[in-house]
């Protein structure tokens, strides 16, 4: 591959959080991963480049040149490569490798394994949507198969198929889908024998006084296909005060005085930002450098 200007250097020592002493062996590029070989420990690391989150290249020393590589799975490692020109090369390549300029070149669409072992289409039907339904008892007398949203029109994030309480009219599925944001009305995620649901959804339009009529039968279907249960928790996996401020943009939350027996519960967990900044912070204060 013309990106790989050097696929093997030899007498690199690898340094991370997890041993006291580096190893030593030999690096190794390919197209797909960054392949490191300790001959003595008789072990193998391989980073697949499309993990590497962070790669920067460290100040020069007396043992050579380091190379400091971050993964999206958190691995933390420091490569120390003999030779400088070595290491600028394998640099070089790595920011090219792991920062892909077209859809075509992932992994993914260039990984042709040995007809033998698996055939390319098996993975297109590894996970069988309607299987895992059947698997939770699906379809049944609370629960039935809606192909409305087998064009993705009613909303384009939610599967071809789904499921929704025999007791609800399309006109009520498309009412509800009107009412929530990007479209994404209250659908089955998880049933229990027990005839418990765990049902998923976006906010509602509902800012500080709109309504909507099938978005409130919609729920009530849903807490209806439980005989066992009195009342439903809606559970909303921000703070309220998030959720508050958010009916001054038209969103917002339910208002319990037109949804008949819900029962709010507030996770708390703050917005993507803030959790992003979060991890940083976490992921940051477990990095060290080895060098």
């Amino acid at each position: 591959m013309e990106l790989i200007k050097t696929p093997k250097v030899e007498n690199v020592r690898m340094l991370d959080r997890y041993s006291k002493t580096p190893s030593q062996g030999t690096l190794y590029l390919t197209a797909t991963h960054l392949i490191f070989v300790d001959p003595v420990a008789k072990k193998e690391t391989w980073i697949l480049h499309m993990h590497v989150a962070h790669l920067e290249k460290l100040p020069l020393t007396t043992t050579g040149s380091p190379l400091l590589i971050r993964t999206k799975t958190f691995l933390s490692v420091t490569f120390v490569v003999p030779k400088e020109r070595d290491c600028h090369d394998v640099f070089v390549s790595l920011q090219q490798l792991s920062q892909p300029t077209s859809m075509q070149v992932l992994y993914c669409f260039s990984y042709t394994p040995p007809a033998e072992e698996i055939q390319r289409s098996v993975g297109w039907n590894f996970h069988d949507l309607q299987s895992e339904y059947q698997r939770m008892g699906l379809p049944n007398e609370q629960w039935c198969l809606s192909k409305i949203n087998k064009d993705y029109e009613l909303c384009d994030t939610y599967p071809r198929m789904i499921y929704v309480p025999t007791t609800a009219s399309e006109n009520t599925l498309l009412g509800s889908s009107k009412f929530r944001s990007k479209g994404r009305l209250p659908v089955l995620s998880y049933f229990y024998k027990n005839k418990a649901s765990i049902c998923r959804c976006s906010q509602p339009l509902s800012g500080f006084s709109a309504r909507c009529l099938e978005d409130e039968k919609m729920l009530d279907h849903i807490r209806r296909t439980n005989p066992n249960a009195t009342f439903m928790y809606v559970v909303d996996t921000r703070p309220k005060i998030n959720a508050m401020a958010n009916r001054a943009a038209g969103k917002g939350y339910e208002n319990e005085n037109f949804y008949e027996n819900i029962k709010f519960h507030f996770l708390g967990i703050e917005n993507i930002h803030v959790m992003r900044s979060s991890l940083a912070k976490i992921v940051e204060s477990m990095y060290s450098y080895y060098v």
